[in-house]
């Protein structure tokens, strides 16, 4: 039961840590992601 609980926590933690990556260091704005010299958006 022990080793249960600390799988489910171990998953909760890995998924709260994935989703603030995601969030502040992967997704960006159109306007930043497909700005280059020639284009803006």
């Amino acid at each position: 039961m022990k080793a249960i609980l600390t799988g489910i926590l171990a998953a909760v933690i890995l998924a709260l840590a994935a989703a603030v990556l995601l969030d502040t260091g992967v997704q960006r704005y159109a306007s930043d992601a497909y700005r280059t010299e020639g284009v803006r958006l």
